[in-house]
C-alpha cells in the first residue's frame, strides 16, 4: 500500500517542480521563497498528500473556471499560491508552514459540482480507487456534514479484504461499514461544494460573520479591517479562547482587538517577539493548541519558566494556560478573502 502512495508522490515531486520552473520560479527567483516551497513539497510528500496537490493542479489547469477553497492549515502553504490553486499569499498574512498539521486535504469547489473532481481523480489515478465513506450518523450536525464528503483513496491491490463496498447513486463505491474503521490506513480527501457567495449576496467582508457566536463577539470587538474579521472568525472556532478567558479581559479593558490572541500564529508571533527561539516557540504553540497546558502541569511549568525568562507578560501566560483548542489563521484568512472579493477565487 505504502509503495503505491510513494510512487505517486515521487511522480508528483518531479511534475510540480517542473511546472513551477516553467512559470513561478521564472518571475520569483528569491532563494528564500524557493527554499520554502521545496520544504513544503517535502512535508506534503512525507504526509503522502503531494500527489493530491498535483491532481488538483492538473484539474484546475484543464478546467480554467475551477475555483478552490481550502479548509485547514493547508492554507499556510505558499506552494498552493505558487501553483495558483489559491490567492492566499501566505507571506503577506504571515502564515508559517511549520504550523501545517493537516493529515488530509479539505477542498471545496466553488460553484461547481464536487462530483466533477471525484470523477477526474478516478480517471487520472489508475492505481487508486476513490471510495466514499459511509458512516454512522452523529448527533452533532457539523460532524455529519464533515464526514459526508470524505473519500478514501485506496490502492486497489491493497484493498482491505474486510471492507464491504457498494455503489451509490453517483456510481461511486462507498463503504458499507463505518469508513472511520479504515481512514487511518488509507489517504483521505474531503471534497465538497461551496456556494458562490457573490452571486447571491452583496460582496462584503461582513458576510464572513455567520454564527450567533461570531455575531456576539463582533458586537463586543466591533471589527473594522480584514485583520479584525480574521480574528473574529478564529476566536469563534476556538475552545476557551474567548469565553472565560479573553472576553473578561476585553470587558475590563486590559486587552482589545489589536492585541488579543485569536490564532496559533498570534501565539507564535508573541513568543518570537519576546526572543524565544523559533523551534522552542513552535513547540510551545503545539502544546498550547492541543490544550495540554491544563493537563500536563509539569511540562507547562517548564514552558512558563521559559516565557517568564523572556519577559512574557503574566496576562498572556494566563491566556495561554486556559486555551483548550485554538484555530489557525490561514483558514480564517481564506474565509475572509472569499467573502470580501470574488476576484480572490478566480
Amino acid at each position: 500500500m505504502q509503495e503505491t502512495y510513494e510512487s505517486l508522490n515521487k511522480d508528483a515531486i518531479r511534475y510540480l517542480l517542473e511546472e513551477l520552473k516553467k512559470d513561478f520560479f521564472k518571475n520569483n527567483d528569491s532563494k528564500e521563497i524557493i527554499k520554502r516551497i521545496e520544504k513544503e513539497i517535502e512535508i506534503l510528500y512525507e504526509k503522502n498528500l503531494l500527489f493530491i496537490v498535483k491532481y488538483l493542479y492538473k484539474f484546475k489547469k484543464e478546467n480554467k473556471n475551477v475555483k478552490y477553497h481550502f479548509k485547514g492549515t493547508i492554507n499556510n502553504l505558499f506552494v498552493l499560491y505558487a501553483l495558483k490553486l489559491t490567492e492566499i499569499n501566505t507571506i503577506e498574512y504571515n502564515l508559517p508552514y511549520e504550523l501545517f498539521d493537516d493529515t488530509t486535504i479539505n477542498v471545496y469547489l466553488i460553484n461547481e459540482p464536487d462530483i466533477l473532481l471525484i470523477w477526474y481523480l478516478e480517471k487520472q489515478i489508475t492505481d487508486i480507487k476513490i471510495v466514499s465513506g459511509f458512516f454512522v450518523k452523529e448527533e452533532i450536525k457539523e460532524i455529519n456534514d464533515f464526514l459526508e464528503h470524505h473519500y478514501l483513496l485506496l490502492p486497489f491491490e491493497h484493498l482491505d479484504k474486510n471492507m464491504l463496498l457498494r455503489f451509490n447513486d453517483y456510481s461511486i463505491l462507498e463503504t458499507i461499514n463505518d469508513y472511520r474503521d479504515y481512514h487511518d490506513k488509507y489517504i483521505s480527501i474531503r471534497i465538497d461544494y461551496k456556494d458562490d457567495i457573490y452571486t447571491t449576496k452583496k460582496v462584503c467582508i461582513e458576510n464572513v460573520i455567520n454564527s450567533e457566536f461570531e455575531k456576539e463577539i463582533s458586537k463586543v470587538l466591533k471589527p473594522q479591517t480584514i485583520n479584525d474579521y480574521i480574528k473574529i472568525k478564529s476566536i469563534a472556532h476556538g475552545t476557551n479562547v474567548w469565553n472565560n478567558n479573553q472576553d473578561l479581559l476585553v470587558k475590563e479593558k486590559k486587552i482589545d482587538i489589536n492585541n488579543l490572541i485569536a490564532t496559533r500564529e498570534d501565539i507564535l508571533e508573541y513568543l518570537l517577539n519576546n526572543s524565544i527561539e523559533r523551534k522552542k516557540s513552535l513547540e510551545i504553540v503545539d502544546f498550547i493548541r492541543k490544550g495540554y497546558a491544563s493537563k500536563n502541569k509539569s511540562k507547562w511549568k517548564e514552558y512558563v519558566d521559559i516565557m517568564k525568562k523572556h519577559n512574557c507578560k503574566d496576562i498572556y501566560i494566563e491566556i495561554f494556560s486556559k486555551i483548550l483548542f485554538i484555530y489557525g489563521r490561514g483558514e480564517a484568512v481564506s474565509e475572509c478573502l472569499y467573502a470580501l472579493d470574488k476576484n480572490n477565487y478566480v
